[in-house]
């Protein structure tokens, strides 16, 4: 029997209907910049995840270069909102839904994975997690005629061992023409998130606090990724995912890029609640011929 996800954010977090939500996707798409494309095929990137209004138009610069290349499968690396975890959690479906129609799932991979330390199969965990329904209509409208198969797997915190397992697991069983897409949140600021390390210049400290982040993933360091983590105990719930995704670092003569960065608080210029927003491409630096 096919079991399939359905969608618990459509008409709230983006819109119901299918026509909407497509012309509403596909004008994000329409904002990106093929002069920022770096150069070969794309490795690795990262994508925000809250809801279309106040994401979409930094997520629309990264999918919207991405049309031009078709990877067989897209594993998606998102954090666990939801669900306390202690291993990397796994659907048991064969597929997530949302208004534009079904996203299948490569079942085969999730099994291989499933059987290996560090990862289980986990629906409950999915069943209300928005970090990587939020991204799927951009996978659908990208690849508009047939989506690519996806593996979506939720990451939480462990041990820089642990993370690094796991992301050599990943590597060994996924195949040469993936994409990696890490679904993360950068900084959560504001006394509802409890994290409040400064309140002078907000808008600048948080984008020196984000930048700091941002540059160990696009120079591929991990463990200073961790070490920046643990230093500024900055709530960028994807930094574990983050650290799996780049595994023991990117391929030799790889390129990279910061394509778009945001606060949601830019809109109402309120910094007393913002969560920031940003997307990176690293690709293997290859000539595509």
């Amino acid at each position: 029997m096919t079991m399939v996800r359905p969608p618990v954010l459509s008409g709230s977090w983006y819109p119901a209907d299918p026509n909407d939500l497509s012309a509403s996707v596909d004008r994000f798409l329409a904002g990106s910049d093929p002069a920022q494309m770096p150069v070969g095929k794309p490795w690795l990137a990262v994508t925000p995840h809250a809801g279309h209004v106040h994401c979409g138009p930094v997520a629309g610069r990264l999918f919207g270069l991405l049309g031009d290349w078709r990877p067989d499968n897209i594993i998606i690396l998102a954090p666990n909102h939801r669900v306390a975890l202690n291993e990397i959690a796994l659907p048991e479906e064969s597929a997530f839904a949302t208004p534009l129609g079904e996203v299948l799932i490569d079942t085969e991979m999730v099994n291989r994975l499933a059987k290996e330390t560090g990862f289980s199969l986990n629906p409950a965990a999915h069943a209300e997690e928005h970090a990587i329904e939020i991204v799927l209509p951009f996978i659908q409208r990208t690849w508009s005629d047939v989506s690519p198969t996806i593996v979506p797997m939720l990451v939480p915190m462990s041990s820089p061992a642990a993370l690094t397992r796991a992301g050599l697991v990943l590597k060994q069983t996924m195949g040469e023409n993936n994409l990696l897409l890490v679904s993360s949140d950068f900084t959560h600021y504001g006394p509802s998130f409890g994290y409040v390390p400064f309140t002078e210049d907000v808008p600048m400290a948080l984008e020196r606090l984000d930048s700091g982040a941002i540059l160990k993933i696009l120079g591929g360091d991990v463990d200073g990724l961790l070490q920046y983590g643990r230093d500024t105990g900055i709530t960028m719930c994807g930094l574990a995912a983050c650290c799996v995704a780049l595994g023991d670092g990117p391929p030799s003569g790889y390129e990279a890029a910061l394509l778009d960065y945001g606060r949601s608080a830019d809109k109402d210029g309120d910094y007393s609640f913002s969560v920031s927003y940003a997307t990176l491409l690293l690709t293997d630096g290859k000539q595509i011929t």
